[in-house]
């Protein structure tokens, strides 16, 4: 009996998802519904199911028919219902094509009938890898086993390396009373991993720069960072965690927050994910709660806080692009720090797009720019530099 209940209930959640998806294509989905469709991918991407073809070349011909079905979505012409074993290939294979992505991930306010042209150009999404720089001015390009070729006593306080974590080790009498500084920096296209002395974990994001001592000493644990990273704090009452940024003082208070402070933005953000933090810049100051954001503005001196939107600020650590009601030039930047851009625009001027939606950052960049084509932004990409036209 238990089974004939799951086995109807299969069967109604995939006539719902159906209508879904039909009511999603031709413009008619509610924001709750396109929330639940978007719950539902996500679900169907994490199970791993197998699909077994009718004939040996039925996968071929079903890709063929998606990709005739979502073209049709995007193209100017009256909206078709799906066919029902185009919907079965998709859920049981979960198989993203490229134009899937561009009807599904991301949609805009203001869409402009413009077709993808297909671009030979390869454009690898961003990998593991960093540059530290140590004490004494001397870079280490952080790969396979590139610390195994410098001298240990040169390399104060590293414990272990691999190609995605560098460890330091708390030493409790270092030999040189001077404190240390280190600098790692994910230039980019390259993210990296840090485990600081006193067991702070830091995860860096493309495009970052943090200073930090070799091992803590005196009243406080300082460091620098410009860009992004997310800290997993180890708390000490009698020593307190402080991250510098341009303009602003972040106080760690027992958490774990994401911090957003990158040079060529107007604004640094703080999102906090567990415990407490304290921001300050100048004479304010505020302390944020879990689930909260603290936004604050170059131009100004007040600090603005409201509820964070953890899908957005959490999501390049989960490996996404995630974007809503996003400026086209904000998108372009995020880009542009993964795929090693130079974004140029055409006189000057940056076009007037919205995008929402979201893609996975293992994507080939190359594909992604596809996508923003079909939405109407049309550009011209030559190596890394991205000439986006009016």
């Amino acid at each position: 009996m238990r089974a004939l209940v799951q086995s109807i209930d299969k069967i109604m959640i995939s006539q719902n998802i159906q209508d879904l998806i039909h009511k999603y294509l031709n413009g008619s989905a509610t924001l709750q519904e396109k929330e639940i469709l978007d719950t539902w991918y996500r679900a169907e991407q994490l199970n791993s199911q197998e699909w077994t073809a009718d004939s040996s070349d039925e996968e071929t011909i079903i890709k063929q028919e998606m990709f005739n079905s979502i073209n049709t979505v995007i193209s100017p012409v009256k909206v078709r219902r799906l066919n029902r074993r185009i919907y079965k290939y998709a859920a049981a294979a979960s198989i993203l094509l490229l134009t899937a992505s561009a009807s599904y991930f991301l949609y805009t306010s203001k869409t402009t009938e413009i077709k993808a042209n297909i671009v030979t150009t390869d454009l690898p999404g961003g990998s593991n890898g960093a540059v530290l720089t140590l004490a004494n001015g001397e870079k280490i390009a952080l790969k396979s086993n590139a610390l195994n070729k410098i001298n240990p006593t040169k390399i104060l306080g590293i414990s272990s390396y691999n190609d995605s974590v560098l460890k330091y080790e708390n030493l409790k009498n270092p030999a040189d009373k001077e404190i240390a500084y280190n600098t790692l920096t994910t230039p980019y296209g390259q993210q990296f991993s840090l485990v600081l002395s006193d067991g702070t974990k830091v995860y860096m994001n493309a495009g970052s720069t943090l200073q930090y001592p070799v091992v803590f000493q005196g009243p406080e644990r300082l460091v620098k960072l410009t860009g992004e990273a997310y800290f997993e704090v180890v708390h000490n009452n009698k020593m307190p965690f402080r991250i510098q940024t341009a303009g602003q003082l972040i106080e760690d208070i027992g958490t774990s927050f994401n911090v957003k402070a990158y040079e060529d933005e107007n604004f640094s953000a703080v999102t906090l994910v567990e415990g407490s933090v304290k921001v300050q810049k100048k004479l304010n100051e505020v302390i944020l709660n879990p689930g909260q954001q603290a936004l604050v503005y170059k131009e100004k001196n007040e600090i603005s806080v409201k509820v964070a939107d953890f899908d957005s600020a959490l999501a390049w650590k989960n490996g996404l692009f995630h974007f809503k009601d996003e400026k086209l030039d904000v998108v372009l930047k995020q880009l542009a720090r993964w795929y090693n851009l130079k974004i140029e625009y055409q006189g000057g001027i940056v076009p007037s797009k919205t995008i929402n939606g979201e893609i996975y950052r293992n994507m080939n960049g190359v594909e992604v720019l596809s996508i923003l084509k079909t939405l109407g932004v049309n550009y011209k990409l030559e190596g890394n530099k991205l000439m986006v036209k009016n």
